[in-house]
């Protein structure tokens, strides 16, 4: 419970978004912990950067969609200098369910097209 305490709102996932990818998540609020931070540095180090973005991709993404491996999550996707991909999963860890960002990473351009183009992300409108 601890680390429940030390959280941070960074969004609300958007009712419409279900709609799109006709997907059933909670309409609450989307988290931060303090190990995001360390799980960057160590696996994405060139997204450290735009941990203080997260609220922006979130709230205005240009796609969306959901990794076909992780069952409860949306990833939203911001084209910024380059595209930036944020994970948002559900945790049925404790007695609370809630929305957390499980990570942040950039995509090539070739990777956002063919996510794309398979319709594995569609735009946010």
């Amino acid at each position: 419970m601890r680390l429940i305490r030390k959280r941070k709102i960074v969004g609300v996932l958007q009712s419409k978004i279900n709609q799109l990818l006709n997907i059933n998540l909670p309409i609450t609020e989307i988290y931060v912990f303090p190990g995001l931070r360390k799980h960057i540095l160590l696996k994405h180090k060139n997204c450290i950067k735009y941990l203080g973005d997260i609220n922006i991709i979130i709230q205005e993404p240009d796609y969306i969609g959901v990794n076909p491996n992780e069952q409860n999550s949306v990833e939203y996707v911001k084209i910024l200098d380059n595209n930036i991909l944020v994970s948002v999963n559900l945790s049925t860890d404790s007695d609370e369910n809630y929305l957390f960002v499980s990570s942040i990473y950039d995509i090539s351009n070739a990777k956002l097209q063919n996510r794309i183009h398979s319709k594995r992300l569609v735009k946010f409108t």
